[in-house]
């Protein structure tokens, strides 16, 4: 073991009881997870019981609606993205998505629970007789310093009752500048010029909760000067954005996305911005918008930035149009960043450094001489108080940018493949979502494991 291992076990066996002598390097690292997990459960269940208590006690005394804001705000003070309500026969499950994970934080007896629902259902606007189809709606927690919370809210019919998740949206935490999400320095290059155009199409791509909505937001703020015009089409709008008008669509009353955005060009806009591309109705007049001089920006839900352009061609876009509209596709997905105060640097192991040296030359480094010279170096946390001794705090992006050059678009107009475009790709520059996962994970941001636990 070496003299770091040695002092870091030291340090550790502070924190518990005495533990027997480790012969190797494997059942250190297990002996020391250990330790770290029992600490973050004890961290984590002190805050989650301090939550319950006050939650219980708002419901005992019949005050629902102080149980309700306590609650929401109590999600935006763990860092939760989403709040959901699990009901069972005997209990209600209240779990948080914090940094993408769920996690338990208490239980609400069925009393408690339709207490607080129906104070949920009524500040949302649902119909509170309704519970046997599923209904969508938004509260507002106004008490909160330099703000508000928005809550959409999504119910859902199960056997015992109503489902309920509430996604969590803070109008106090500041959207980031496009040069603040962790774009490399080519794709950023990339990214200011396809924004510094006056028409074409941007598409932003990637699951669910993979951050796309806050990429786009990023990138209207830059926008946002009053010489222009921008618009947007929203299901639903998650942040309120000055000098920008905003439109909620309402598939109820026949105002989607496709309709919305016919009535939307007719509004002299500079830009546009479509919360999501769903259909070859809405695909096919964002294309045309961004033909006629218009700036456009969307989502799909795509894996990889090659595969978009083969979704679009599936749909049903001529290659022609697609080829003329389409500028540039950011592929992008969310990991968990180290947490700053307890990151350690370790020696990369043999396959490790081998994953590394590949990726390396792959993007046009030679690595080689440097492997050989006794690896990389890449990081880890160990835990502590500031992160609740999850080692990660925060999540950030890793992405992959295709730029449409001049030659991609004439191999899109000839039928080429996703994999002949990206062969072509990777000749300017182009970085693949994996290699910018690993570079940031060499840089300390993250880890190489949490990085390849969110790649397909």
């Amino acid at each position: 073991m070496t003299d770091s291992s040695t002092s870091q076990l030291d340090s550790l066996s502070q924190l518990s009881s005495p533990i027997s002598p480790i012969q190797s390097e494997e059942a250190f690292r297990e002996a020391k997870s250990a330790l770290i997990w029992d600490k973050k459960s004890f961290q984590q269940d002190e805050k989650f019981a301090e939550l319950a208590k006050y939650i219980h006690e708002a419901l005992k005394a019949q005050d629902s609606d102080r149980a309700l804001t306590l609650l929401t705000k109590g999600a935006l003070g763990l860092g939760s993205s989403d709040i959901h309500y699990d009901l069972s026969e005997i209990e209600a499950r209240v779990r948080m998505r914090i940094d993408g994970g769920l996690t338990t934080v208490f239980t609400l007896s069925l009393p408690e629970y339709k207490l607080l629902l129906e104070r949920l259902k009524y500040k949302s606007e649902l119909k509170l007789n309704i519970t046997h189809i599923p209904q969508d709606g938004k509260y507002r927690i106004t008490e909160v310093e330099d703000g508000h919370i928005d809550v959409r809210v999504s119910t859902l019919p199960v056997r015992t009752w109503e489902n309920v998740v509430c996604r969590v949206l803070d109008s106090t935490k500041s959207i980031p500048k496009v040069g603040e999400l962790g774009f490399v320095w080519t794709s950023k290059r990339q990214i200011d010029k396809s924004l510094g155009k006056k028409s074409g199409m941007i598409l932003v791509t990637g699951p669910t909760g993979s951050g796309k909505t806050t990429t786009l937001y990023s990138m209207m703020q830059d926008l946002n000067t009053p010489d222009r015009k921008i618009i947007t089409l929203e299901d639903p709008i998650e942040y309120e954005l000055q000098g920008v008008v905003q439109s909620e669509v309402n598939e109820k009353n026949g105002y989607n996305f496709h309709s919305g955005l016919k009535a939307l060009l007719r509004q002299d806009p500079d830009i546009i911005m479509i919360g999501e591309i769903r259909d070859l109705e809405t695909a096919n007049t964002a294309a045309q918008g961004a033909l006629t001089g218009h700036l456009v920006l969307s989502t799909l839900h795509t894996k990889s930035a090659s595969e978009t352009l083969e979704r679009l061609l599936n749909m049903g876009i001529p290659p022609y149009i697609l080829a003329s509209a389409i500028d540039i596709i950011i592929a992008q997905r969310l990991v968990r960043k180290l947490c700053t105060h307890c990151h350690e640097a370790y020696q990369a192991d043999e396959s490790q450094n081998e994953i590394i040296k590949w990726m390396m030359q792959d993007i046009g480094i030679d690595s080689v001489a440097r492997a050989n010279k006794g690896g990389y170096k890449l990081y880890r946390s160990k835990g502590c108080e500031h992160c609740g001794y999850t080692g990660y705090k925060g999540r950030m992006g890793i992405y992959e940018v295709l730029y449409i050059s001049d030659t991609i678009r004439a191999m899109i107009r000839n039928g080429a493949s996703p994999v002949e475009i990206l062969a072509e790709a990777r000749k300017n520059d182009l970085i693949l979502m994996r290699e910018d996962g690993v570079l940031k994970a060499m840089r300390w941001k993250t880890s190489l494991e949490e990085v390849f636990s969110v790649i397909d």
